[in-house]
Formats: C-alpha cells, structure tokens, sequence
C-alpha cells in the first residue's frame, strides 16, 4: 500500500521577532505522522500567503525565499522517493533527519569494500587465506575501473545500485575486460557480498540484487591432449626451477590436485594399503571433501625426487602461484604449444586425458577429484575423439554376431571381397579419410 505523503510551509506566528518577521516553518505528513522543522528563512507575516504555503510578495527577496522553498520540496521529494526504492519503507523523521544533514554521510560502495577487505586481512590465517585478500583487492579494483568507465565516479552510494547496474556491471565484465565465465561469476559475487554486508549492517534495509544471477559465454575444460602430455614427459627443461615447475605439472596430471591441494600435501596425507599400494587420502582445501587419489608409478617417481629436500611435513618444495605461471609460459613456449599452459589444466587432464579417456567410470572419478556432487564432475566429462573411437570399436567388439539381419550376412561377405579387390574403391575410402 502507498504511503500517504505531504508537505507544508508556514510561518509560526507566535515567535515574531524584533525585526517583525516570523520564521518560516515546514510540515512533513506520512501516513498521519507529523514532524516539523525550521527552513531557515523568515518573512514580514503579510507577505505570507498561508493557502499556497508561500510568499505572496513581488520583490526579490520573496522570489528568493520561494526559490528556497521548491528546492526543500525537491529534496524532501527526492528523498522520500530514494527511502522507498532502496527499502520500501519511509518515515518522516528520516527525511526530515536528512533534510537537516543528519546522516547524511552516506556509505558508499567503495569505502564498505575497502573496509571489508581490512577486515579480511586482518583475519589472514585465522578466518580467511592469503588469497582471498587478493582476490578481493582484484575486486576492488576491477569495480572501482567501471565506475569510473561507465559512470565517471570514483564511488557510488549503495542507494544508487540496482537491477540495471548490475547488468550494466556484467556487460563490462563480459565485453570489455573479456573475461571468462567463471570469472564474471566470481566478480558478480564479490560485489553481491559487499551489497548484502551493507544489509546486514543495515546501510541499506534490503538487497536489490539478490536474485540476479551472472551468466557467461560457454566454457569449457581445458585439458592436455595426449600428444602434448607425451612431449611434456619426454623431455626435461634444461633449467632447474622450471624443471621443477614442469615435475609438479606433471604430477597434477596424474592425481588431479589443484596448485592448493598439492602445495599443502603432507607426507602424512600419504598412505599404504593391505596390497601395499600407495594411495593419498587428503581433503580439498577449496571444499574440505576428501579424496582418495592411487599413486601410479609416475608421481610416486616425482615424490621420492623431492624427498627429504626440506625439513618440513610437506611433501614439496613450491614457488608462489606468480612463479609458478611464469614457468609455466617458459614451458609453453619451450614445448611450442599454441594455447596457454596453467597449473589448473593438470587437474582437467587428469578427469579427461587420463581417466575418462582410459575407461573409469565417472563416479570413481568424482571420488578421485573430491566434488561433493557428480553433476560437477559432468563438468569435466568432455568427449573426445579419441575416446569415443576407442568406446565405439570397444562396442563393435562386444555387440559382434549378437545381432543379425536376414540377408545381410552374405551382403557383407560380398562387400568384403569388393573391398579387397577394388583398389578404385579403396583409393575413395582413403580421400575420405584425408
């Protein structure tokens, strides 16, 4: 139901003043609640015209006086109709409140982020890792970079962000900073959290965003073909660091860890069967599910290279995630790859290149990669050529005489022979082929 809204201008005939002016006053009504203020002006009583609440004189300071008065309406207007877009709920005392310049300082977008990221770095090792403060300083200014291409502000008060902003936020995530899906998502997600911090601390009284949702350009999983795995392991780089960079590649293609996971594995992670196999049994740190990974021949070949090089838990020596993709570019071009090589590749090669391409079953595989639903692992479930080659002809030899048409088995025989005589023919399949 709509509010009942009005507003008033008198004077207050009781106080008249030395000079023989009165004050005059205004009345803000909102659903039968009254409050009065002062406008900070005053006039002779007779120049008043009480029925159009203004001045009734033609000089100039009554023009002036009335000119004041329709701009206190407009900033009266203006905020009640802001208070009832950003919470749907209007009180008298509160526009009178910012009228008055009580409360006025309102908070805005870029100063509640930067206050939340003070307080994520405070709690660094306690509440929140190391990289969470980065990744929401890239926040902070990716957000401050479109204000200031979008809008040409600095900064914007949270009463000012809605639908349409938010839409406007993600075509330029998607159109002029070009990025992925997931990193839109991530984006989109940064912001929405600072909007429902600033609910919760009551800045603003509800969230206007809260059901929008980012979507994205199609994605895909990037993994290592076999081709480019077979050169990565035929030939070492030449220098140390980035031998060591391509040794912990390599070993994320055979266990499906991510950078995080193999950064933080420990020797107590690593664990010995009744058969006398080695397994890792170890929780993500993205989403502390367990997974339970086999060692094959190839990473346990990689840990006992690094074994009792450093006088920790930890299995590995590592380099921070800027090294560690600065190598990664020296092995691309090193091996003469045409896309880009990142760490988190060896994780997709191992879902595809490694499992589904050799036949394990998609529900081994999630528990493998630790997701806490199947419907992610899917994610990684591309279909290649090669493995659909390999699960057709693996089809073809189970069906084989099962099924038989009428007829069609001395056709066949027949066409065997064509083929085998007919080089023509043969030349045909061959160009198709090609």
């Amino acid at each position: 139901m709509r509010s009942t809204f009005k507003i008033l201008f008198y004077i207050n005939r009781q106080k008249i003043k030395k000079n023989g002016k009165c004050p005059i006053m205004g009345r803000i009504t909102i659903d039968g609640k009254v409050v009065q203020y002062s406008a900070k002006e005053e006039i002779e009583p007779k120049f008043w015209n009480p029925k159009e609440g203004c001045c009734s004189g033609k000089g100039n300071e009554c023009r002036r006086i009335n000119l004041r008065l329709d701009e206190l309406k407009r900033e009266i207007g203006l905020s009640y109709q802001k208070d009832i877009e950003r919470s749907g709920y209007v009180t008298a005392d509160g526009i009178k409140n910012t009228i008055q310049g009580i409360g006025t300082n309102e908070v805005t977008l870029l100063k509640e982020f930067d206050l939340m990221k003070e307080e994520i770095k405070n709690g660094i090792g306690i509440t929140h890792a190391q990289k969470t403060y980065y990744r929401y300083g890239n926040a902070y200014n990716v957000i401050r970079d479109f204000l200031k291409y979008k809008y040409g502000v600095d900064d914007v008060e949270f009463s000012r962000i809605n639908k349409q902003f938010m839409e406007d936020y993600h075509f330029y995530l998607l159109t002029v900073r070009n990025f992925s899906t997931y990193s839109i998502q991530n984006y989109v997600r940064f912001l929405k959290h600072t909007i429902e911090r600033a609910v919760n601390k009551e800045i603003i009284y509800r969230n206007p965003v809260r059901r929008f949702y980012a979507d994205g350009r199609k994605s895909s999983r990037r993994w290592i073909p076999r081709e480019d795995l077979n050169a990565i392991l035929a030939k070492p780089h030449p220098v140390k660091n980035v031998n060591k960079v391509r040794n912990l590649f390599i070993f994320s293609v055979f266990t499906g860890l991510a950078y995080a996971d193999i950064y933080n594995l420990k020797w107590s992670d690593i664990r010995t069967d009744k058969s006398g196999y080695k397994w890792i049994y170890k929780e993500r740190t993205k989403t502390t599910t367990e997974c339970h990974i086999p060692l094959l021949d190839i990473p346990l070949f990689i840990i006992e290279n690094f074994k009792g090089k450093k006088n920790t838990d930890k299995v590995f020596d590592f380099f921070c995630y800027g090294t560690m993709n600065k190598h990664l570019t020296t092995l691309q071009e090193f091996y003469q790859f045409k896309t880009p090589l990142t760490f988190h590749q060896g994780r997709h090669s191992w879902a595809t290149t490694i499992c589904l391409s050799n036949g394990i079953p998609i529900e081994t595989l999630s528990r493998t990669m630790g997701h806490r639903s199947i419907k992610t692992t899917q994610i990684y479930a591309e279909v290649t050529n090669m493995k659909m080659d390999e699960d057709m002809k693996l089809l073809e030899t189970r069906i084989g005489s099962k099924y038989q048409l009428p007829g069609a088995e001395k056709k066949t025989e027949e066409l065997l022979e064509f083929e085998k005589n007919n080089t023509e023919f043969r030349k045909l399949k061959l160009e198709e082929a090609i």
